[in-house]
């Protein structure tokens, strides 16, 4: 919905950036619970650096 007014790159930068860095808190939280499996530490911890990645990419098109 927020891309009919506006559906420039920069826009969708913008908005693919927020939910990225929803999942990136949302992984930190689970990372900061030391509760959880090592295995799943470890798929969590890739889940995070491949955000963080994409937010670094998703940085040029603002």
């Amino acid at each position: 919905m927020k891309t009919l007014m506006d559906n420039s790159s920069s826009k969708i930068a913008e908005l693919l950036l927020q939910g990225t860095n929803m999942g990136i808190i949302e992984g930190r939280k689970l990372l900061n619970h030391k509760e959880i499996d090592d295995k799943v530490h470890k798929l969590i911890q890739e889940y995070v650096d491949m955000q963080e990645d994409s937010v670094e990419k998703l940085k040029q098109f603002l």
